[in-house]
């Protein structure tokens, strides 16, 4: 912009600083959030995710690592360093997922001992009122920071590094119990900006004309489109993990403490899968085997379950699915009416589920001398997982977009208003324009999140076969399936599945001596 003849009188001169200050807070905001301010992560998103679910890991992985090496310093660099620490690992590239998800550990502990108020975290708030959430950087979900370590010790297994593994389970179980924490306090973070950015808005409207500015939840829910995403996240939800559990993490962490011969920790966890999912019968049988081995009380409810006849902390297997697609966000848009300007649209984030791709896995091996088998049971739902945090966070996201839409409303009127007033029509023409311009691009909802985590994780174990030969085969498959040949003076075992799709399984085998 330069300097237009028709800007004379010291008003108009205030309102074209305030418009170009508008346009330099834009394009600030642009470079330092990364593209998912205009163009939602999603979108973006799409080409690689089809590489890798086609089962195209080596190139995913290479896309993914050059993608996230390119937004190192952008809001977006957590997202994509987590989708190439997964790939990597898919692609067996280690040491290279490692590097990734170390990256990602970085920007997560960088994020959490920033105080609550400094430069950087006040300007991202700044940015976030003025154009959308897509201008703070991406902090990731809960499931994320416990994932994170998940996949570092599997990285670990993978490599044999045994030490690596256990330090990296323990920062798992860590996670785990600092995420309720974490989440109540953004909870009510969240809340204290609300009624900020309420007040902020009262003070406006009554400098233009007293109107009502506060829009509660209760009337916003009542929208299709938010009622909609709202009811679906409660049916997904599972009430009986608790506040933000993951069981996956808990089996895990069983096989973790196993590893050291630690039958009572492992209990501790075996205990707590049973209340997640009490109708399970391997978690039944895990629990009741557990307790046991060590001469702890079983439950009466529990009383005829029977204990495995192997001991579950040496000459075992442990089979893993990771199965399937994790729910990926994507942006919707309602409409709603705001004092002032009438109808306004707003885009918000929603889930779209993907289908199960494997009904589950049959494991067939000899032992005792007879040709037996065993299929893999649901032990964490993902989409539960992930549908219980954004439900729990939905009302308070909503009100925030909702809150912070009419802010800038506000703004935009006070300025067009004051164009209006100072009798130039090309100033009432230019605040038109720019305000139009500035609301438009901004517009954007923030699906980033982490997209190649699995939909569910299913798991079986056996004893390990004297031959050492494993077949594992999907459900209902005709012929074909996966014949391991595992060593003899393997200790334990871990099977890693990936189902990427119902015909692109990516099988590791680890052996720990």
């Amino acid at each position: 912009m330069g300097n237009f003849s028709y800007w004379e009188t010291s008003v108009e001169k205030t309102l074209y600083k305030k418009l170009t200050g508008i346009l330099l807070l834009v394009c600030i905001n642009s470079l330092m959030a990364g593209c998912s301010s205009i163009i939602d992560a999603n979108k973006q998103k799409k080409p690689y995710m089809d590489v890798y679910y086609s089962g195209n890991v080596t190139r995913a992985a290479k896309d993914l690592t050059e993608k996230s090496e390119d937004r190192s310093d952008t809001g977006d660099a957590l997202m994509w360093n987590l989708e190439a620490g997964t790939a990597n690992y898919s692609a067996s590239e280690y040491q290279t997922s490692l590097r990734k998800f170390e990256e990602a550990e970085t920007l997560l502990k960088d994020f959490d001992q920033r105080a609550v108020i400094n430069a950087r975290a006040a300007g991202s708030e700044v940015g976030s009122a003025l154009t959308n959430p897509n201008a703070l950087p991406y902090q990731g979900m809960y499931l994320d920071r416990v994932m994170l370590n998940a996949y570092k010790a599997l990285n670990y297994f993978s490599l044999n590094e045994l030490v690596g593994a256990q330090v990296e389970l323990r920062r798992m179980r860590a996670a785990q119990k600092q995420v309720v924490r974490k989440f109540a306090d953004e909870i009510h973070t969240s809340q204290k900006e609300i009624d900020a950015k309420n007040r902020k808005n009262q003070q406006q409207s009554r400098s233009l004309g007293n109107q009502n500015t506060t829009i509660p939840f209760g009337a916003i829910v009542k929208i299709p489109e938010v009622n909609k995403a709202y009811t679906t996240s409660a049916n997904k939800a599972n009430k009986l993990y608790g506040s933000l559990a993951n069981p996956f993490v808990s089996y895990f962490s069983a096989i973790g403490y196993l590893m050291e011969n630690n039958y009572s920790e492992a209990l501790v966890d075996f205990r707590n899968l049973y209340k997640m999912n009490p109708d399970n019968r391997l978690i039944q049988r895990d629990y009741v085997t557990a307790a046991k081995r060590i001469g702890s009380r079983v439950p009466t409810q529990l009383a005829g379950v029977a204990p495995y006849q192997y001991p579950l902390n040496k000459k075992i297997v442990f089979v893993v699915l990771f199965n399937g697609r994790a729910p990926a966000l994507k942006q919707e848009k309602f409409q709603i009416v705001l004092p002032y300007v009438g109808y306004t649209g707003i885009a918000f984030p929603r889930y779209e589920y993907f289908p199960t791709l494997l009904p589950g896995l049959d494991v067939e091996y000899r032992y005792n001398n007879q040709q037996q088998s065993v299929r893999t049971e649901v032990v964490s739902d993902f989409d539960a997982i992930m549908s219980q945090e954004y439900h729990d966070k939905l009302p308070s996201m909503i009100t925030r977009l909702v809150v912070s839409t009419l802010t800038k409303e506000l703004e935009s009127y006070a300025i067009v208003h004051a164009a209006r007033q100072s009798g130039n029509s090309g100033a009432e023409i230019g605040a038109y324009a720019l305000t139009g311009i500035y609301k438009f691009m901004f517009n954007t909802a923030d699906t980033r999140g982490w997209e190649t985590l699995p939909k569910e994780v299913q798991i079986a174990h056996v004893p390990l076969p004297k031959d050492g030969v494993l077949k594992i085969s999907p459900i209902g498959a005709s012929g074909g399936g996966k014949e391991l040949a595992i060593e003899k003076d393997t200790n334990i075992a871990i099977v890693y599945i990936r189902a990427l799709s119902a015909n692109k399984l990516i099988y590791k085998l680890v052996e720990l001596q």
